[in-house]
């Protein structure tokens, strides 16, 4: 009888004990619970930036190619590759005899490239309007334009909103890109013109230096890179999609005495096309892509000019395509983090977990720079259960430890921290 009744009531008690056990922690339980957090942070400013780390070379912001057609027309050449020249310097002799000829040809080319400049500027003129245009109403267009000898194409088949804006900046891009290379002959052809008849020569239209002699072929050329030296950069879609034309940028190499500040000068909304500088960044940052369309040109304008550096060097360049002065996270205390936006804990002035919807622009170095929902002073805090208990009334943080040094420990003696630290 002892037996079936001490049984009994040790089932009682155990099924008491798991009633109120659950009455206490189940999630309709009304009871007050606390939760231990030991992962915590106090919110403090600071400076943040993120960056988009570039291989880069050193490149003339511009290419002037001075050329006749007829080697014949050519007496001698006056300089080689990598000689200094300024503007009006002489490149070569012309032939005497061939000068008139040559003269006129130069005429008709500008003539030519005057025509060609002024309907590509209406073109885009065109193209701007019929943008604003589509950005209020449903429009189709189709632009096609030929202007002088040189074909430029420029078709636009588009929808509204995104796609069709975006298909309109491209065509804009391209016709801006085909005149600036119409300006850069029409300074080569007209600097031509304004020589000297008595001394016919082929002129440097620019401060800058010889890159290239071509002495042999159907043209007759010299190559000058203009004295201005930029960084050109390639970009894929996810880092395109990011940088901005006037983004802050640093450039280091280890010839320079320190870094030198620059800014973003362009943006290509066209794919980059094999050139020297091309071939060269494919070697210095080899990355497998699947599309090989995949790699636009960035060019870097520094604030400073690089005289110490000759073209082609490499050298690095970080772009800085975000900044705040703001609190920050370790990514991984973020809850719901869909693009922007994101959840995340902190105490609340009764010292409850409390949620807060949080805006993050960006992430560096492993935390989330959040502009809104947690401010100086706040308290982040981080437990993975803290989201599965729904009635969270209190929630307590460790003791904050912090031991003596070992000079302030000889110093102070033993026997004192024990005095002071327990005995009164």
């Amino acid at each position: 009888m002892n037996k079936r009744l001490s049984i009994t009531v040790a089932i009682i008690i155990s099924l008491f004990i798991a009633v109120n056990v659950h009455l206490l922690y189940s999630n309709k339980s009304t009871v007050p619970k606390s939760l231990y957090v030991h992962k915590y942070e106090r919110m403090t400013p600071g400076h943040h930036e993120e960056e988009i780390p570039k291989e880069g070379l050193v490149t003339p912001e511009d290419v002037y190619t001075v050329y006749v057609g007829d080697d014949e027309v050519i007496e001698s050449w006056l300089v080689k590759e990598g000689d200094q020249v300024q503007v009006g310097d002489e490149i070569a002799l012309l032939q005497t005899a061939r000068a008139e000829s040559q003269l006129a040809a130069w005429e008709a080319e500008e003539e030519g490239l005057l025509e060609q400049r002024d309907a590509i500027e209406s073109t885009i003129a065109s193209l701007e309007s019929e943008r604003g245009s589509a950005r209020k109403n449903s429009s189709h267009v189709n632009t096609t334009e030929t202007p002088g000898d040189s074909e430029v194409e420029l078709n636009v088949d588009v929808q509204v909103d995104v796609h069709q804006d975006g298909a309109f900046a491209q065509a804009i891009a391209e016709a801006e890109r085909e005149l600036s290379d119409i300006d850069r002959k029409l300074a080569v052809v007209q600097t031509q013109l304004e020589q000297d008849a008595t001394r016919p020569a082929l002129i440097s239209p620019v401060d800058g230096t010889v890159s290239k002699v071509h002495k042999h072929g159907f043209t007759l050329a010299a190559d000058i890179y203009s004295d201005a030296k930029f960084v050109t950069t390639y970009v894929q879609l996810d880092e395109w999609q990011k940088i901005e034309e006037g983004n802050s940028v640093r450039i280091q190499e280890s010839h320079l005495d320190e870094v030198i500040e620059g800014t973003v000068h362009s943006i290509s909304e066209v794919p980059a096309t094999d050139s020297r500088w091309r071939e060269a960044y494919d070697k210095l940052d080899p990355k497998e892509r699947n599309n090989p369309l995949d790699l636009y040109e960035i060019t870097i304008m520094p604030l400073e000019q690089l005289h110490s550096l000759p073209f082609g060097v490499n050298v690095n360049a970080s772009i800085i395509v975000n900044e705040a002065d703001a609190v920050s996270v370790k990514i991984h205390w973020l809850e719901a983090h869909v693009k922007n936006s994101a959840v995340a804990w902190k105490l609340d002035e009764q010292g409850r977990a409390a949620k807060t919807n949080v805006t993050v622009p960006f992430i560096t170095n492993n935390r989330a720079v959040i502009t809104e929902g947690l401010t100086t002073g706040d308290v982040a805090i981080y437990n993975r259960n803290i989201d599965e208990t729904d009635n969270l009334s209190n929630v307590f943080l460790p003791l904050p430890l912090e031991l003596p040094s070992k000079s302030d420990w000889r110093t102070f003696g033993w026997k004192n921290y024990v005095k002071y630290g327990f005995v009164e």
